[in-house]
């Protein structure tokens, strides 16, 4: 079977060939890769059965650092900022070494006082038609590959507004009942929602919203603070995504343990859980309680086996993986997160071989 056909027998609930397998990484750990291979792509290189979607949005990083002047804030050629705002500061290169990738975050919306600030800054127009011009032929190009193709819209809503507004800006608002994060969040839930119908209308198989809530000791806030202002707000985009494409899978990231809202995640439609770190997320408690209404994407740890494992561990954990699909799992192998340069090119093909063998 090719990738797609694969993943859809798996989620079918019907007999695969093989573990479906996603994979993404590093600036550089793509250089390994192209040492390596003579290619960047790393799912090609490492034979991944999905291939990600993004919406090229234009370029409006000049408009965004006349509002930020307009607010007293200068930022100049050492920082980045994207066509959503969002700034980043570029360490010197020299000393990072191999992981020159990693940058630091500035919140620049911090320095908002009001709603109507936020209304005058540049944001980009999702409702514009344009935006999504080509879409549906990216999709069809990733078919014609024989792969999934797995729709971008992680960092959903919480994540999208803590990195302008910051963390702790973001909980006091909340807490004090000051608009601007709301405002936020209202703005970043309605481009999900836009993006998330042109997405399944396109005719992409899987839609990856998400949002890290959660440390490896729990969740980043209450419960109850989640289910008020997150919770309502994601399953309005999955509702919106379902309306336009029934067919489209729902898959939620969260990077730690989230077991105390996997329930309310069932509950608003996500039928694929992701990453499932196995440092702090139990994958047979997991697989045990919830594999009847829940598939389950990653489980192989980025922190310990990937980096810091051989390629028999590599080996041991794909095969346990394998033991549960056999049992009727719904699973697709992967990476907790992207592969970073600390991980073994031999730990790398192990995974990629290892997937590979029959269910």
């Amino acid at each position: 079977m090719k990738g797609l056909e694969n993943f859809r027998t798996m989620m079918a609930g019907g007999r695969p060939e093989r573990l479906p397998f996603d994979v993404t990484a590093t600036p550089p750990f793509c250089d390994v890769v192209e040492r390596e291979t003579g290619t960047r792509d790393v799912v090609e290189a490492l034979g991944a059965d999905f291939r990600g979607l993004g919406i090229p949005v234009p370029d409006r990083s000049k408009e965004w650092r006349e509002a930020y002047r307009a607010l007293g804030l200068e930022f100049d050629d050492n920082f980045t900022v994207d066509s959503m705002g969002t700034v980043h500061a570029i360490p010197p290169r020299e000393t990072l070494g191999a992981a020159y990738h990693l940058m630091e975050m500035a919140h620049p919306l911090a320095a908002v006082e009001s709603t109507r600030q936020l209304e005058a800054l540049p944001w980009p127009d999702f409702e514009d038609p344009g935006v999504y011009h080509g879409l549906p032929e990216r999709v069809r190009q990733v078919h014609a590959e024989g792969r999934g193709a797995v729709a971008g819209l992680a960092c959903t809503v919480f994540e999208s507004t803590w990195y302008l507004r910051g963390m702790d800006l973001f909980f006091l608002d909340l807490l004090d009942g000051n608009p601007v994060t709301p405002w936020l969040m209202d703005w970043f839930e309605a481009r999900a929602r836009r993006m998330a119908e042109e997405y399944a209308r396109a005719g992409a198989d899987v839609l990856q919203l998400g949002d890290d809530v959660a440390s490896q000791r729990g969740m980043l806030m209450s419960v109850e603070m989640w289910r008020e202002h997150l919770k309502p707000r994601l399953a309005r985009v999955i509702r919106a995504a379902k309306n336009a494409n029934p067919d489209l899978w729902i898959f939620y990231h969260s990077d730690g343990d989230v077991r105390d809202i996997v329930p309310d995640l069932i509950e608003i439609g996500v039928e694929i859980l992701n990453p499932v770190q196995p440092e702090c997320m139990p994958l047979d408690e997991l697989f045990a309680q919830y594999g009847d209404r829940l598939a389950f994407w990653g489980m192989i740890g980025t922190q310990t086996t990937m980096p810091f494992g051989t390629p028999s561990d590599v080996r041991a954990a794909v095969e346990h993986l394998r033991d549960w699909a056999r049992r009727g799992a719904k699973l697709v192998v992967a990476p907790t997160h992207v592969l970073e340069p600390d991980v073994p090119w031999e730990n790398a093909l192990a995974l990629r071989e290892a997937v590979r063998e029959p269910i």
